[in-house]
């Protein structure tokens, strides 16, 4: 069971379940998490509610509950231990939608819609500006209400989720004022490597970063071959400096720092070529995922033991739910007008049962 020892600084991050984990899930936030496991009280949930911000129809619910149990399988072969990191599922945890609601009542429309990551993901979906939800609209808070349920004090992310764990970090400081100070004021860690670009297995591929839904990456489920033709597409882009290439980007993600520094210098300067610089960067990327893929194939062997790992990480992370949103009623004035009201209702049951007069 991971320890709970508050002297242990909390973490929180998570993932979407559109798909299996891929190279920009690595570098942008899983090496940190099996990192700090080990001397943080860790908390990685499987973020179901958020991917209903874009994708609420029935089928895609279905094709969901796998998507589960693949990243939960991934997780586990990059190394997150069950018994160091409570791992759990994000619908399953109820307190975090009650949390989210309160929270919603001091976060500023405008503060919401002035997100840039809003639009980002709205555009992907494919939503036009009146096919905006709620639920996207409010995806903020209730990633703000992951963190903060778990009093969170570090979460790991990529650059582009920086503006959200500063929400959070706002709407602690503003319940911690304006009630009584509950939560820790959270901070992101951002990766060395904050954003990984695509590959070209789509047109643009390259200039986007990496992401399952717009079909640019490389999975860490995939097999050599698939790796290696996927980053093998890589090449120039005409307007981006040497630095910012994306095969830059790759060599300084998967080699090491003195290694990678010499070798962008020596391709940016033309005294290494692309094919060298590709082969180097293939190389490393499979010395990282062979271990990964190994763990995986064990893993699958044992499918019953992806959900029972589910199923006692969500049972923990109810536990913390649950005292953090009666900490959270009591400091709002909620839960002492609710008691108040019980006990008088008690009272009164209790008087209706008592026998008038003496006994006889």
């Amino acid at each position: 069971m991971p320890d709970t020892d508050e002297r242990r600084p909390r973490v929180l991050t998570g993932d979407r379940p559109t798909g299996p984990l891929h190279l920009g899930h690595l570098v942008g936030s899983l090496r940190a998490r099996v990192a700090m496991q080990d001397e943080h009280t860790s908390f990685v949930l499987i973020a179901d509610l958020h991917a209903l911000a874009t994708r609420s129809d029935r089928d895609s619910i279905e094709r969901m509950h796998e998507h589960v149990r693949s990243i939960v399988a991934d997780l586990l072969a990059a190394g997150i231990d069950p018994d160091e990191t409570t791992l759990y599922l994000q619908s399953a945890v109820p307190a975090v939608y009650d949390l989210a609601v309160l929270l919603q009542m001091i976060t500023p429309r405008r503060r919401l819609e002035r997100l840039p990551s809003l639009a980002v993901m709205a555009r992907d979906a494919r939503l036009a500006d009146d096919e905006v939800t709620m639920g996207l609209l409010g995806y903020p808070v209730l990633q703000a209400a992951d963190i903060l349920m778990a009093r969170a004090e570090l979460v790991p992310v990529g650059a582009d989720n920086v503006e959200r764990v500063e929400l959070a970090r706002t709407l602690a400081e503003t319940f911690n004022e304006r009630y009584e100070p509950i939560f820790p004021l959270p901070a992101p860690r951002v990766a060395t490597v904050p954003a990984l670009p695509g590959v070209e297995t789509v047109p643009g591929g390259m200039r986007r970063k990496m992401s399952k839904s717009l079909g640019n990456a490389v999975y860490l489920s995939d097999p050599p071959d698939v790796v290696r033709d996927k980053l093998r597409t890589l090449c120039r882009l005409d307007g981006l400096a040497p630095d910012d290439q994306p095969l830059a980007a790759f060599v300084h993600a998967f080699l090491p720092s003195d290694e990678a520094d010499e070798t962008a210098r020596a391709f940016a300067e033309g005294r290494l070529s692309e094919a060298a610089v590709l082969d180097r960067v293939v190389e490393a990327v499979e010395a990282e995922l062979a271990p990964i893929r190994e763990r995986r194939a064990a893993v699958e062997q044992d499918p019953d033991r992806i959900d029972e790992v589910l199923v006692d990480g969500t049972i923990r992370a109810r536990d913390v739910a649950y005292a953090t949103l009666e900490d959270v009623r009591r400091a709002m004035g909620l839960a002492t007008f609710w008691d108040q009201a019980v006990e008088a209702a008690h009272a009164r049951s209790r008087r209706r049962k008592t026998p008038f007069g003496p006994p006889s």
